[in-house]
């Protein structure tokens, strides 16, 4: 396990000496004193299948900032183009990060050295994370209503924020530019799939859960990070297979059996509505690609980005046509889903596009158009000869032992001498025209060609 220790340091403006919680809540929330409580010592676990440690969180504070409420993003005026108000922003961010690690100095010295900082602010301040660090507050979102709402300081969203710390990048869906598109990721979400926290119960004025946690992370994220245990991805050197995966929900490292399948650059999940995935609508399978720090959520044949029983995505056609001869197939399709069970079984089909190999006469460093005839030696086959083409078949046809499929080798066996045949047809029929050739001028005028009875 790789030992990834935060300091969790509580701040203060010096105009507000307010406290919102007791010490007890932080340490629950953020260090082993609550392990099994679904807290971010939990989170990460869980995410990084085991190889992340934060077992040595520690809690400091509170600190006094010297800085007043008001003066923080105070640099927001009226009148600031877009890339002003970022550029204030930004740093207004890295200031209070750099406030709160001064104030803390000293514990961090002696008790050190941590991973990184979560710096809790006692109001509504921000709530972010990078590569200096995350801040949160007990600040609550309106949840489409005026008054209180979900605190930031909810796994939901400390799982998004410290996870920026660790480099993860928002979320996108495939086709797509934009960010927090892929709502069953919590690098990407936004209230969809939260689900109240069973332990952290508290309510706001309206008697809605004040903490929330969910959805985990998805598989493409981990890889991305080193995270995914690859001892538990199912995968296969074989160029061509259609196969029947079964998948156990990816964070459950307890249940036995494979915890995600890699199909070329697709890695495919199956989660269900438990634990950090609790306020997911449906059990599913999901597939992400992972490009440029970013992961993609792909979507299946029906639109649908969550594949249920019956979902189908890319191309699982098994029947030999040219287009999957010579184009290939790749796709998964969802066959059973048992979330009772805590499975899923899937079906993997990847075919390769088959590729004619160049002509044999290249292989030789001759003239174009040159083949060994066994038995015969070289024999120079001029380029333009109607035979090229013919013996390119012959090539193709030779070519397939080294296709593994019976079935795709057959295939192609089939449409060779089908094309073989079809050249052959044709060369007949050229030939044939040459009975009977145009007549040329001086034929016309002697009669030769014009017959009009073969009884002459």
């Amino acid at each position: 396990m790789i030992q990834t220790p935060w300091a969790v340091l509580r701040c203060k403006f010096k105009d507000d000496a307010s406290e919102p919680y007791g010490r007890q809540r932080y340490d629950d929330l953020f260090t082993s004193s609550g392990v099994g409580k679904l807290n971010m010592v939990d989170f990460f676990r869980d995410m990084s299948h085991g190889q992340l440690d934060l077992s040595g969180s520690r809690v400091f504070g509170w600190y006094t900032l010297d800085m007043n409420r008001s003066a923080y993003l105070a640099g927001l005026v009226p009148g600031l183009t877009k890339e002003e108000i970022d550029a204030v922003i930004t740093k207004a961010r890295n200031d209070l990060i750099a406030l709160a690690r001064q104030a803390a100095s000293t514990d961090l010295l002696n008790n050190g050295p941590f991973f990184s900082v979560v710096v809790c602010m006692n109001v509504p301040t921000d709530l972010f994370g990078g590569g200096t660090g995350a801040v949160c507050d007990d600040g609550r979102w309106p949840e489409n209503t005026a008054g209180p709402g979900m605190s930031s300081m909810s796994p939901s969203l400390l799982g998004q924020e410290m996870g920026h710390v660790y480099g993860l990048a928002h979320s996108r869906a495939d086709g797509s530019t934009e960010d927090y598109m892929d709502p069953w990721d919590v690098m990407s979400n936004a209230a969809r799939f939260m689900s109240p926290h069973p332990n952290f119960t508290d309510l706001d004025v309206r008697a809605r859960p004040v903490f929330r946690l969910g959805p985990g992370l998805n598989a493409a994220n981990m890889a991305g990070r080193g995270w995914l245990d690859e001892s538990r991805v199912w995968g296969t050197n074989n160029e061509s297979f259609d196969t029947i995966v079964t998948l156990r929900p990816l964070h459950r490292r307890d249940l036995p059996g494979f915890l995600a399948a890699r199909l070329g650059k697709f890695l495919v999940e199956f989660r269900i509505q438990e634990g950090w995935d609790a306020g997911l609508d449906r059990a599913a399978v999901l597939i992400h690609r992972f490009d440029d720090n970013q992961s993609y959520l792909m979507s299946a044949s029906d639109g649908d980005q969550d594949l249920v029983a019956g979902s189908v995505f890319g191309t699982t056609e098994t029947k030999t046509s040219n287009a999957v001869i010579f184009t290939g197939a790749t796709g998964v399709e969802v066959v059973e889903i048992n979330a009772s069970e805590r499975l899923a079984r899937i079906r993997l089909v990847h075919r390769p596009a088959f590729k004619e190999p160049s002509l044999v006469g290249t292989l030789l460093g001759g003239a174009s158009g040159e083949y060994i005839l066994v038995g015969k030696g070289i024999r120079r086959i001029p380029p333009d000869s109607p035979l090229i083409q013919i013996l390119d078949q012959v090539v193709a046809y030779e070519s397939t032992e080294a296709i593994a499929s019976v079935d795709l080798r057959t295939a192609v066996r089939q449409e060779t001498l089908s094309t073989i045949a079809s050249l052959v047809k044709n060369q007949v029929q050229t030939l044939q025209t040459f009975h009977q050739p145009a007549a040329t001028p001086y034929a016309k005028q002697m009669g030769v060609g014009k017959r009009t009875s073969y009884s002459e």
